[in-house]
């Protein structure tokens, strides 16, 4: 099958591509936005199920990739809202467009239906001994080629217990939730709304939700046989609906961005590419990575640009050193000679000390730059930035706030002189705050610096200054440079919280703070440690036939990139069709390079480089098992987000990765590797929601201790956990609780840990009586679960069910409603407080009462994630004497009490089986690349069992998961 074209003679790179409409239609996802948060993605069917029995409103709004923009869910197309008709089929594409637009969006169909054929798994055993393709073929039979409801088993054992137990709040009287069990559950379990339905059944059954304590309670074995009953035809269902098939994966944009580094030596920028969308919590699910015309024209100009920077002509560029003095000048009237250039250097109204621009606080007017340059090759270059930092003492920061103090007070004694007597009284009372507060335990000097490209800002670098003044140290940072106008500036990046205390002196020069005393800094490049660069070896390798046989060289070329791009063996014809667009362009071109180039383009637009093709399927509807090509590429994808390494390749090309001892060596050695820490990054970060950290910062105002500074070093603590647990075997309930933490001397700081210097993060054991140690006491965790101005137990409830109990409370009621700012005296009401009154709705009080009990233990931690006794209503959130004590007390729904996070933690170490089946079935589901379903439940318990007999390690679990069925087959 001959992949679309993608290069056109007569028409260049710039196709079009409404082609691909009824692709994108078909696949469209929607997204749910309701109260702050959203749900989803959803498909068309899905939704309109949902719209039906209520637990969605027309008004909600809604999106997906074929939108502008957020809108009512009533108002995209195909959405039907109660009392709407059914909505006619779907009118014809308008003609008017390009036959060879229409030619691309039918091969990309094409490809898709060929390289996305799948195949249903079913149940199997653990894997031993060596090869295990004979274990992975086995347990087949026949395909499940229909679904046949057990009409018997739903009348004599389901039918009688939701009439004894549910009927009577449930069904013609009573249609509480909006949820009837003589409407709503059929036996049709093919329909994805009634599946869904039967699965929230069987949650509130193994949960003791339902029956509510009020009523009669079943017998344990009643409910294990409907149990069963709604499980067994559930995974009959998926198993004929093929839920757990794997469709045509696309690299997202991260597996892109290290595929093209690995591929090419380009590290190439993607914030073009629009955010991929995340399903079952990962942005690699198969189901969700679709393509549109966007991500088209972007991989094609992508591609141009990579291979134009990956690939040289010519001799090596000269390097350019320029140095900058920034103690010469202050104003942007002093210019320096650079050649035929002269730039301004502006060393700002620091103070100067000798050789030395002292920078000691952030203000406008306080950044020594250099500016309205250029350099003459665009490349890589090296920023050096000599410069020594000073670190007062706190007695020098009190010393400092006292002569502050009396010079307010004298100052106020010229103007009321009673007042600055009173004020004088006050003086020791107001030392206290610099005497005492913790922020006054400085760590050293931070600066930022930055690059202007064309106008456009952007941060290399923030880093500590931890070379005395008396010794500077010269920190080095590489970032890329355009032959745009540009300019470099160095900011004093420190943050002392501005408080009622402090907001008036601290900038003063006298204020005793972190100060960078800088010498100077020097830009040198384009860096090329060789000539051709690395990049442009790796493409074009040295050959014999390079000077003797162009043609044949250029064959030997693209074999060779396509085998690594493609990431299997090539087929002659799929070469052949590659040197068709070479041989059409060499007589136009100036150079060999410059034909080349449009093959490998083709190459890096192609399907068979953009997604992870596992093509074909089993006989007799059996798994097939992957052949060990494509085991290189799952094992390479799980742990790296990359494409493999020659040691992989070298194995798939010897059949030798379906041996159970090779592919556990494999592991281990890539999770040595410093590629691992993608796995870190990219599953940690989106299973803990990491990546969400910043979008909705505690405000400035109510939390002045939380700078960025802070931000980065919360989002790093988290990573740092997860690869301290992960490289080092730990138990993966540390997770939970532990008795260390993983911190950098910001942190520390924040949480009153000490003994600990420098911003690099190490593992501190806690002191006794911390109030940290465990994932839920991480100022990530806690910032992102609260809302910029208050914490938010519903929040932070939500986010313990989904990611340490991997319990999905569900979307909130369509007419939940938000507590209105009417009732009397809630704006001095307790966070507590309010959520008890929103409960006393009906509609509401069924999910937060399993949700709030787990926020309310929470509730010691401020929306920053800082410790507090106290709810503080005094000015801008300050605590006062009065404001009520936190009230962390509360119940669980099995009817364990909790106070506070250390019960909190005992209650959930108890509930072990659940915190294993959560991390097992995420990462299980981050491997394969697509959710999980009740036929994949047995693995995830498989998985639970090998870590038990582990030590409970992540090691383990990935070792399960690198060997198991789900992964090893398709």
């Amino acid at each position: 099958m001959r992949p679309f074209p993608i290069v056109s003679r007569k028409s260049g790179f710039r196709p079009s591509f409404y082609g691909l409409r009824w692709t994108l239609r078909s696949a469209m996802k929607i997204h749910i936005h309701r109260k702050g948060e959203s749900f989803g993605p959803y498909t068309l069917e899905e939704v309109n199920g949902y719209l039906a029995d209520g637990s969605m409103s027309p008004r909600d709004m809604a999106f997906h990739e074929g939108m502008a923009d957020w809108a009512p869910l009533a108002e995209i197309p195909g959405v039907v809202a109660p009392g709407d008709p059914a909505p006619a089929a779907s009118q014809a594409e308008s003609p008017n467009r390009s036959r060879k637009g229409m030619f691309i969006g039918m091969a990309v169909g094409i490809v898709a239906a060929i390289v996305g054929t799948v195949c249903f798994l079913k149940f199997g055993g653990g894997h031993q001994g060596g090869d295990m393709r004979a274990a992975l073929a086995g347990g087949g039979g026949a395909a499940n080629v229909s679904f046949d409801a057990d009409e018997a088993g739903f009348n004599s054992t389901v039918e009688p217990f939701m009439n004894t137990h549910c009927l009577r709040c449930h069904g013609p009287e009573k249609d509480k939730a909006n949820f009837r069990v003589d409407r709503d559950l059929t036996t049709n379990f093919l329909d994805p709304a009634t599946k869904e339905k039967w699965g929230e059944v069987v949650d509130v059954l193994n949960s003791h939700e339902m029956p509510p304590e009020d009523e009669m309670q079943p017998k344990t074995d009643e409910v294990a046989q409907v149990v069963d009953w709604i499980t067994k035809q559930m995974v009959s269902a998926e198993l004929v609906r093929r839920d757990g098939a794997i469709v045509l994966r696309r690299m997202n944009r991260t597996e892109y961005q290290n595929t093209i580094r690995d591929l090419t030596g380009v590290d190439y920028d993607v914030s073009a590419f629009p955010q991929d969308p995340a399903a079952g919590g990962f942005d690699n699910n198969s189901k969700s990575l679709t393509i549109s015309p966007l991500h088209l024209e972007l991989f094609i100009e992508m591609a141009r640009g990579i291979l134009d920077r990956a690939l040289v002509e010519g001799s090596q560029p000269e390097k350019i050193k320029w140095r900058f003095q920034p103690e010469e000048g202050e104003g942007d009237r002093h210019r320096i000679q650079l050649g035929k250039q002269r730039p301004i250097v502006h060393g700002a109204k620091n103070r100067k000390e000798g050789d030395f621009t002292v920078m000691h606080h952030d203000s406008w007017d306080l950044v020594p730059d250099a500016r309205d340059f250029r350099v003459f090759t665009e490349g890589e270059y090296v920023i050096r930035v000599r410069v020594g930092g000073h670190v007062p003492e706190r007695a020098a920061v009190v010393t400092g706030a006292r002569k502050a103090l009396e010079w307010r007070i004298q100052e106020r004694e010229k103007k009321n002189p009673r007042d600055a007597a009173n004020r004088r009284k006050r003086l020791p009372e107001d030392l206290k705050h610099f005497e005492t507060d913790r922020m006054y335990d400085y760590g050293p000097p931070r600066l930022r610096l930055l690059v202007n490209l064309g106008g456009q800002p952007k941060t290399v670098a923030d880093w500590d200054v931890d070379a005395p003044k008396s010794a500077p140290k010269v920190y080095e940072f590489r970032t890329r440079f355009s032959t745009q106008k540009a300019g470099i500036k160095v900011k004093y990046a420190y943050s002392i919280p501005s408080v009622l205390e402090n907001f008036w002196c601290q900038t003063g020069e006298t204020f005793a703070r972190p100060e960078a005393w800088l010498d100077w800094f020097e830009l040198e490049g384009p860096m090329h440690e060789s000539w051709p660069p690395a990049s442009h070896r790796q493409i074009l390798p040295e050959s014999p036939l390079a000077n003797s046989d162009e043609r044949a060289y250029a064959r030997e070329v693209l074999a060779k990139f396509m085998r690594r791009a493609y990431r299997r063996a090539v087929t002659d014809a799929e070469i052949d069709e590659k040197m068709k667009l070479y041989d059409g362009v060499r007589a136009d071109k100036p150079s060999f390079v410059e034909a080349i180039k449009i093959p490998l383009i083709g190459i890096l637009a192609s399907p068979g480089f953009l997604y992870l093709a596992e093509p074909g399927t089993g006989q007799n509807g059996n798994p097939r098992v992957l052949t060990s090509h494509e085991v290189a590429n799952r094992l390479s994808y799980f742990l790296w987000s990359t494409m493999p390494d020659d040691p992989l390749f070298a194995l798939a090309d010897d059949d030798q990765l379906l041996d159970r001892g090779v592919v556990l060596d494999q592991v281990d050695r890539m999770l040595k590797d410093e590629r691992a820490a993608a796995l870190t990054k990219n599953f940690a970060g989106q299973w803990l929601g990491l990546r969400e950290v910043g979008a909705n910062p505690p405000a400035k105002d109510l939390y002045p201790k939380y700078d960025r500074h802070l931000e980065t070093s919360a989002v790093a603590e988290s990573e740092n956990l997860f690869a301290e647990i992960l490289q080092h075997d730990l138990n993966a309930l540390n997770f939970i609780r532990s008795d260390f933490a993983v911190l950098n001397e910001r942190l520390a700081r924040f949480y009153g840990v000490p003994g600990v210097k420098g911003d690099e993060f190490r593992r501190v054991s806690l002191p006794a009586g911390s109030k940290r140690g465990g994932i839920m006491t991480h100022a990530s965790i806690l910032s992102i679960t609260s809302n910029g101005t208050r914490t938010s137990p519903v929040i932070r409830g939500v986010w313990l069910l989904k990611n340490i109990l991997g319990t999905d409370p569900g979307l909130p009621v369509a007419n939940a409603g938000d507590l209105s700012p009417k009732v009397p005296g809630i704006d001095k009401a307790t966070v507590r407080k309010r959520l008890e009154i929103h409960r006393e709705l009906p509609q509401c009080a069924r999910c937060h009462d399993k949700i709030d009990p787990l926020g309310f233990a929470l509730e010691n931690y401020n929306a920053a994630g800082e410790w507090r006794e106290q709810e503080g209503f005094g000015w801008k959130g300050r605590i006062q004497t009065n404001d009520p004590k936190i009230n962390a007390a509360s119940q669980l729904p099995d009817g364990t009490k909790v106070d506070g996070i250390e019960s909190l933690q005992d209650s959930l170490m108890k509930q072990e089986d659940l915190f294993l089946k959560c991390i097992a079935g995420k990462m299980l589901t981050y491997a394969i690349g697509r959710e999980l379903g009740v036929a994949d439940l047995p693995y995830v318990d498989e998985a639970i069992a090998k870590m038990k007999e582990n030590d409970y390690t992540l090691r383990s679990l990935i070792h399960y998961i690198a060997t198991s069925k789900p992964f090893l087959t398709k």
